[in-house]
């Protein structure tokens, strides 16, 4: 643990002799006692209560919150010390995480406004002194990384693993990026868990349809005729779910529309099994169970047993606490440009928190991993001409975090990479409406429907993601409901959201819109629909579940009839969330210009590639994408291949 503290930290240390502090204790005196505030976090109310003694703040308790996980740990660990320690509430947020940082300041302020104290005069006489520009840094390592998300860290691990010596740099003053509040889902073949999948109908017309189209390249007909040998041998077996490395790859193909690299993809569906032992070996933890996650097309879905991505990045964290001078991580750092001899990549120019020159120099490579740009506006806007999506302004909700801004394409482009698929924009149907989070999302997967503001089913909820975000925008307010029932969680006290928190925890707090009825007619009445038109709807949908009707709308995969309330809803609307265009690289992660040639020296991984995924992401693959990518990028790197 003192090591994982230590890299993770490595700014503050440079940065601690920047500041001083007027003050270590107020200069006004405190009525005595324990007093309880407010504030608002990105996930709503956030509690904290705070001990004052007659002449200081003695301790910050955070009682209630609703942040997202991992995103919000470090601020809801600095920002209460820091105030302690400083005798202040206008400390430095946590980049990163600010506006966690701003709810628990908020809080304590309402606080101690509750105490009698007065906060403006309490932050004036605290105030820190002038900040002094640190020096500059000038560091060398076998491979930099620039990115702390999830396929950064992966390269990490991956090239300490070869021996070699590892600088990340990460922009915010948290590992993460977009992983960290992504599903935590992670798609691949696992024969052994999918034959006890919990599916009521065949999924095997599914495949021969896959199996009946013409062929576009010779690629595309060996791979199906891979599969078919592979199916036809399943057939004589009695098990429930076919699965191949062939058929993944091929399904992830199709379902972006053809436009992804067949033979990248091959490789990424090859080695998805063996990323997930990897990550079980250093003890990330998955459910037992394998599912459909909604766009993932497929039962081939495994769920983290810790909320979102918290659990990959425990994972690697502590991983990388074991690598000891092999590993430096420099927070709150960020990359400007790639340093170049010719036309080889051999370094990073980076600027530090206090605006300090950061140049680091790399013997054997440079890994790009700093992500997509689904939350910059801006580019979204100049990319997205085809027309597919009717708006891509700041009226669109993001998934995104506000660090992840597309900057590494442009970097990698300025060395000359070329780009590719860049107008390929993916949306996430389900969103929170407000927030653009998806930590309160309800892990139903497929024992729930999705229904409009009438009551009445406009989609099928096993398809694809782009198909269902165009639906709901067409719906009336472009929202929808995601409906379950008791029969997909019985206890809601129990039944679990992405982000950890139960389901009775959003009702009990009216968080997220989350709504309930002890009837369906209950429910009607308080959404404002029809009790009879939602009756049918859900009558309908149990007849498709027992196979006694056939889906309209084409759904495949079945779990549960809902009979039994209570009834739960909570609204959604599609948000950006992945763009799947970036940079050209090939199959060893080296980056590549427009004739084709490498970049020496330079590789990507991640969302930053533009290879994968086409036109469509299939939910679940880009865990898979920043493990078995990163990985291979990390370990090329070191070896200098």
């Amino acid at each position: 643990m003192k090591k994982r503290l230590f890299f993770k930290f490595v700014p503050a240390l440079l940065f601690a002799a920047m500041i001083s502090v007027v003050s270590c204790k107020a200069s006004q005196s405190f009525k005595a006692g324990t007093y309880t505030g407010e504030g608002q976090g990105i996930g709503g109310k956030l509690a904290v209560s705070v001990t004052l003694s007659n002449k200081a703040i003695e301790s910050v308790e955070i009682t209630e919150q609703n942040e997202t996980p991992g995103l919000s740990d470090k601020a809801r660990e600095a920002i209460p010390a820091a105030i302690v320690a400083e005798q202040r509430t206008n400390v430095d947020v946590v980049s990163g995480s600010s506006i966690t940082s701003r709810a628990i300041m908020q809080a304590v302020d309402a606080a101690l406004k509750s105490a009698g104290v007065d906060v403006a005069k309490l932050n004036a006489k605290n105030t820190p002194k002038k900040v002094v520009k640190a020096e500059d840094v000038d560091m060398t390592a076998d491979v930099v990384i620039v990115g702390g998300g999830g396929a950064g860290l992966a390269a990490a691990i991956a090239a300490t693993d070869e021996g070699a010596s590892v600088i990340v740099i990460e922009k915010t003053g948290i590992f993460g990026g977009n992983s960290i509040v992504s599903g935590g889902i992670y798609n691949c073949p696992d024969p052994a868990l999918q034959d006890h999948a919990d599916i009521t109908s065949s999924l095997n017309p599914l495949i021969e349809a896959a199996l009946a189209e013409k062929p576009v390249s010779p690629l595309h007909a060996q791979v199906q005729a891979a599969v078919r040998r592979q199916f036809d041998a399943f057939k004589q077996t009695d098990k429930k779910v076919f699965d191949s490395p062939e058929w993944f790859a091929l399904q992830t193909w199709n379902g972006g529309d053809k436009v992804g690299d067949l033979d990248h993809l091959l490789v990424f569906a090859s080695q998805a099994y063996p990323a997930l032992e990897w990550l079980k070996s250093m003890g990330m933890e998955f459910t037992n169970k394998i599912n459909s996650a909604s766009g993932s097309l497929y039962m081939r879905t495994h769920t983290s047993v810790m909320p979102n991505g918290t659990g990959y990045f425990k994972a690697f964290e502590d991983t990388l606490a074991t690598r000891g001078d092999r590993f430096t991580a420099l927070m709150d750092t960020e990359a400007k440009s790639l340093i170049m001899d010719g036309s080889d990549v051999v370094g990073v120019h980076a600027v530090g928190k206090a605006g300090n020159n950061v140049t680091l120099h790399a013997k054997k490579g440079v890994i790009l991993a700093t992500g997509g740009f689904a939350g910059n506006v801006q580019l979204r806007q100049k990319y997205c001409q085809t027309g597919k999506w009717p708006d891509l302004s700041e009226k669109v909700i993001t998934t995104n975090v506000a660090s992840v801004t597309g900057d590494g394409i442009f970097m990698a482009q300025d060395a000359g990479a070329q780009l590719i698929n860049m107008e390929q924009i993916q949306l996430l149907p389900y969103a929170n409406p407000w927030t653009g989070a998806i930590s309160d999302i309800t892990l139903t997967y497929s024992a729930s429907m999705y229904i409009n503001k009438d009551g009445k089913r406009f989609v099928r909820e096993d398809g694809r993601r782009d198909e269902m975000s165009l639906a709901i925008i067409a719906q009336p307010d472009g929202l929808m409901y995601q409906l379950f029932s008791a029969d997909a969680v019985p206890d809601p006290a129990k039944g679990r959201t992405l982000g950890g928190k139960s389901v009775a925890y959003f009702l009990d707090n009216h968080l997220a819109g989350y709504v309930s009825g002890e009837t369906l007619a209950d429910l009607a009445k308080t959404l404002g629909m029809d009790a009879a038109v939602l009756q049918k709807t859900v009558d309908d949908f149990n007849t498709y579940v027992d196979g006694s009707a056939k889906d309209p709308l084409g759904r495949i995969t079945w779990t549960k009839k809902l009979v039994t309330g209570p009834w739960y809803v909570y609204p959604r609307k599609p948000a950006t969330h992945h763009t799947m265009g970036g940079v050209n690289v090939d199959n060893d992660a080296h980056a590549l210009r427009s004739d084709g040639t490498v970049i020496k020296g330079l590789y990507c991984a991640g969302e930053i590639t533009g290879n994968y995924h086409g036109a469509n992401r299939l939910g679940g693959n880009a865990i898979v994408d920043f493990c078995v990518n990163g990985r291979k990028a990390g370990a090329n790197a070191a070896k200098g291949i």
